[in-house]
């Protein structure tokens, strides 16, 4: 606020304004230029961009002093303008269509706002802006190799969360106020989210770019998901055993943060007690997978089997194992204290580490009991990893059950020694 100031006051507050207006609309200008001249063809470019901030904000200034119907009919012109422009060209000759209508159009309003002085809210709306034109070739292509269980995916997703989550009833019910179905809904469409993001990065960055990365995208998702994919591909091509197990680690490695993002989600107070262990647990995947994996000279198939991105029953099977989960812990709290917990989570790692998370996350919310919430979540992981260790020796290569059982077992006896310090 001190360097406007001082610049305002150097060159004016007119001026200042004209050059903020100069700047916005030569970034919006170049984007289109340089898109005009690579088709050969099109219209508004490098000059016709910084012309029109600049006489949005000179109406907008002037409104000050006159009449905001100056504004209003110099904005109804402009658009009136662009119709018949639209209208007026040729289609071979007028190829930017709408897109170069609607950026002239919000290029005016940016230079209205910098009237107003919203000069931060005008820049990063350009900065917006311009990312959105730029990446055009980039969107054509992802929505080209979209699929429509995916499209269909995505509108369920968001009838869900814009439409049905809304509604829900935030109230509680049930023993000691622990069922709230707004609260439910929102952990399902946060975890859902979470795995679509999970699902599109496996999909557009990680499928076939080598073993790895494919694993560690896939962690962000379901690490089980990769041990049992990783596994059987071991078994078919035994000579990849080594790149395999360092795939179901690393995946592994990722669960850990992901759980503590998770946790951060529903509790901030409890990442403290989370991040050395989950950092220790995370550290010895991450040495196992770098004495495991060397250079990848190898194309082997590494694309993994998601599935749907957004299930409808799996998300409503969620929702219930959360609610199980919800029922397990405080009643295993109640009538067995904190031995009560770690069986429930003992069990509960079995299926799923996010429902025990969340539960646990949630159980210390208070403050209290952190420290033993952070136990019970680790035990949870604990008893996940056994799973995904059984699932690799039942299902991958001699050589991938050897490595991945000394790698998990080595995270088990760390987690375990670290739960029985502490407690």
């Amino acid at each position: 606020m001190q360097i406007h100031q001082e610049i305002s006051e150097l060159v004016g507050s007119y001026i200042l304004g004209v050059l903020i207006s100069l700047g916005i609309g030569l970034i919006l200008g170049l984007e289109r230029e340089y898109d005009k001249l690579k088709e050969e063809r099109g219209f508004a470019g490098i000059r016709t961009f910084p012309m029109v901030s600049i006489l949005g904000f000179t109406l907008g200034t002037l409104t000050d002093k006159f009449t905001p119907w100056l504004l209003i009919v110099g904005f109804g012109s402009f658009i009136f303008f662009l119709v018949l422009n639209h209208f007026y060209q040729k289609q071979e000759e007028y190829a930017k269509g709408i897109t170069t209508n609607i950026a002239l159009i919000v290029t005016f309003v940016l230079g209205v706002m910098i009237s107003a002085e919203y000069y931060r809210n005008a820049v990063a709306t350009a900065v917006i802006i311009v990312t959105l034109l730029s990446l055009k070739n980039r969107f054509h292509s992802v929505i080209s190799n979209i699929t429509s269980e995916e499209l269909f995916a995505f509108i369920k997703f968001s009838i869900i969360a814009l439409l049905i989550l809304p509604f829900l009833p935030n109230k509680t019910y049930g023993p000691d106020h622990l069922l709230n179905p707004f609260e439910i809904g929102s952990i399902i469409v946060i975890v859902s989210f979470l795995n679509f993001i999970g699902y599109f990065l496996v999909k557009f960055v990680g499928s076939k770019k080598g073993i790895l990365l494919t694993a560690i995208l896939g962690g962000l998702i379901s690490s089980t998901a990769v041990a049992w994919n990783y596994a059987s591909r071991s078994k078919d091509s035994p000579e990849l055993s080594k790149k395999y197990s360092a795939g179901i680690i690393v995946a592994s490695a990722i669960m850990f943060p992901r759980i503590a993002l998770l946790a951060y989600i529903f509790n901030n107070a409890i990442i403290k007690y989370l991040a050395l262990p989950f950092g220790l647990l995370t550290l010895v995947c991450i040495i196992a997978t770098l004495v495991l994996m060397r250079k990848d000279d190898s194309k082997p198939d590494t694309d993994i089997k998601l599935g749907n991105p957004l299930n409808m029953l799996n998300a409503i099977g969620f929702g219930v194992v959360y609610l199980v989960i919800l029922f397990a812990v405080y009643y295993s709290n109640r009538f067995f204290g904190e031995s009560g917990l770690y069986y429930s989570a003992l069990i509960a790692g079995l299926a799923d580490t996010d429902a025990i998370t969340i539960s646990m996350a949630k159980f210390s919310v208070d403050g209290e009991k952190l420290q033993l919430a952070s136990s019970v979540i680790i035990a949870a992981t604990m008893s996940n990893m056994f799973v995904k260790l059984i699932t690799t020796i039942i299902k991958g290569s001699k050589t991938t059950g050897k490595l991945v059982s000394y790698a998990f077992g080595s995270v088990i006896l760390v987690g375990v020694i670290y739960i029985l310090i502490l407690n």
